[in-house]
């Protein structure tokens, strides 16, 4: 195999999602690197099913070679199919498929640990469903780094071709988001962030910049004084142990203008929606989710399980696309 090719396996996601359609559509797409070589862990029916749906006439390959992928074929949809147990009824959330998602996950895990593929790409699935079924985890990014042999903490960062934010808390209450800053936090989260744009993407010097929690970076103190106590010592600390280009903390309103951008490679932000919102107003449909810390690198779309348009053949796969070339690419640059 073309040491340029690169084997990208992309989990099934939910069953009940537009996850099956966006995967079809974006391996049927053109923007997809040439080098890639997708294959779906999911399921044969489910795949012939929606594939009727959306009138597609891509045919299947089932691998055999779950190491070496000879028998991959071009030009097809190669898939590694895992049994379901249940008939799909899309746009509605079904308990019962919750093992047929954890077993797509494991299995890309192991697959890629064990072969010659490069990276995995997940799709989405429901929390909510999840949880109802016994998964004790917040979501994808720390049920994977349970998988990981590489005990770090996971670190989440959102990626679009203009820039790069990492929210350093995630699916946490707003109001618990004080309590779990911490100089730690902070200096674990920016080690992670600089290791990976240096191995990952190919940054040899990153620029990192650090937001605030309070409006206006706190004022000195006048309103919230977690950036005098907290957040400016461990980047201070963090600056001096690692002597890389680390700034803040700086103003969430004001990280974000087009000319700030410009000075940094990735914005490491307090909370959830810091990060998000900016992503998401920019460039929605091609936001990427990659989760930094793992020992294999993990791509996903940055969107959700889309319940309310499953089955209709209207769903996007411009953000799976771009998960799918973003895994390539931090393949082919891995150190």
């Amino acid at each position: 195999m073309n040491t340029m090719k690169k084997v990208i396996l992309i989990s099934a996601g939910d069953p009940n999602s537009i996850s099956t359609e966006i995967t079809i559509k974006a391996i049927e797409n053109s923007k997809i690197n040439k080098n890639v070589k997708p294959v779906v862990v999911s399921n044969s029916k489910l795949i012939e099913d929606c594939k009727k749906i959306i009138k597609s006439d891509i045919q299947l390959n089932e691998i055999e070679d779950k190491v070496n992928f000879s028998d991959f074929k071009e030009n097809y949809l190669n898939i590694i199919s895992l049994p379901i147990q249940e008939n799909t009824i899309l746009g509605r959330e079904n308990i019962k498929y919750s093992s047929f998602i954890k077993n797509s996950i494991i299995t890309c895990v192991k697959t890629e640990i064990s072969s010659i593929a490069s990276a995995i790409v997940t799709n989405p699935i429901n929390k909510k469903m999840m949880y109802r079924s016994g998964f004790n985890f917040q979501g994808h990014t720390d049920f994977l780094a349970s998988l990981s042999q590489n005990k770090k903490i996971p670190v989440m960062m959102l990626v679009t071709k203009e820039f790069k934010t990492i929210p350093m808390t995630i699916h946490v209450p707003l109001k618990d988001v004080p309590k779990l800053i911490s100089k730690d936090l902070i200096e674990i989260t920016v080690n992670i962030a600089r290791e990976s744009l240096i191995s990952l993407f190919n940054i040899s010097q990153p620029r990192i910049v650090v937001t605030g929690l309070n409006p206006h970076s706190g004022e000195n103190g006048d309103i919230g004084d977690e950036e005098e106590k907290i957040i400016t010592p461990a980047i201070n600390e963090t600056k001096k142990k690692q002597n890389c280009y680390l700034e803040g903390p700086i103003a969430a309103d004001t990280a974000f203008s087009s000319e700030k951008r410009k000075s940094y490679d990735v914005v490491i932000c307090m909370y959830h929606d810091q990060a998000l919102i900016p992503i998401k107003t920019l460039d929605f449909f091609n936001g990427v989710n990659v989760t930094l810390g793992l020992d294999f690198i993990r791509t996903s779309p940055d969107h959700g399980t889309g319940y309310d348009i499953a089955g209709k053949n209207i769903a996007n796969p411009n953000s799976l696309i771009a998960a799918i070339n973003l895994a390539y690419e931090m393949s082919i640059n891995k150190k």
